[in-house]
């Protein structure tokens, strides 16, 4: 995944703390009182508000979210990527759970959203399960009923009296209830062969998603990263914690 660029984009800091945007300081909670669920209440109030972009906090707009490029998919028998790819309702993500571990610095987040839609171009060489499988164009994916756990292991630093976290490492999995694939112009155009295609691949999405399912999973935790980490280089946790 060739999200490098974007992430520190993202995560550029300017050498001093910044306060908590006002649109988001009544949502602060304490770290001693009831802590996960006021968390949860106050994230699932912000999340839609967040994703229209905070420029001052290198917080670009999320709906959609752009990714230049992904390669999702790159092994001897089948070669898949993506790029000018569009993530929608991002909005629309729910947080159900929310844990902290103070000691080990580790955090756990579980999303829904009942569907996300991802569209771009594709270029595509290989074969699929058992069927060749050749093309370029537009595409559209969507994942429906989707839960992520996305974990994160962070660190604590210093500066100028105030403690900020920084992202060491993070990962998701996930369960998906359905995923609907739409490829254009299949096989040179040929619209019997990528009708077939389409519904082959919309009828064998779980085995499938073994293959792409990394990839678009990397995707999401790369947004979820990118976002978290553009506030947390510049907010301490003075401004994000009440105590």
């Amino acid at each position: 995944m060739k999200l490098n660029i974007l992430i520190l984009a993202l995560t550029v800091c300017c050498g001093h703390s910044k306060t908590l945007p006002e649109f988001l300081k009544p949502f602060k909670c304490s770290t001693k009182r009831d802590l996960e669920n006021c968390f949860l209440k106050s994230a699932n109030k912000v999340i839609p508000l967040i994703v229209e972009g905070i420029p001052d906090y290198n917080v670009p707009k999320m709906n959609p979210f752009l990714v230049p490029f992904i390669q999702l998919i790159s092994t001897p028998t089948l070669g898949l990527n993506l790029t000018n790819v569009k993530v929608y309702n991002l909005k629309n993500m729910k947080l159900n759970k929310i844990r902290f571990d103070w000691k080990k610095k580790i955090f756990t987040d579980e999303f829904h959203c009942e569907e996300i839609k991802v569209e771009g171009d594709y270029a595509v060489d290989g074969k699929v399960l058992v069927l060749p499988i050749k093309g370029n164009g537009p595409f559209v994916i969507y994942l429906k009923n989707g839960f992520y756990n996305y974990t994160m292991s962070a660190s604590i630093s210093d500066r100028n009296g105030e403690k900020y976290y920084h992202i060491d490492d993070s990962r998701m999995n996930y369960r998906i209830g359905d995923v609907k694939f739409e490829f254009n112009n299949l096989f040179d155009g040929n619209k019997q062969l990528g009708d077939e295609m389409n519904k082959f691949l919309n009828e064998n999405w779980e085995p499938l998603l073994a293959d792409f399912g990394p990839g678009i999973s990397k995707t999401i935790s790369s947004i979820i990263t990118s976002f978290l980490q553009a506030f947390m280089k510049e907010i301490p946790h003075s401004e994000i914690f009440l105590d």
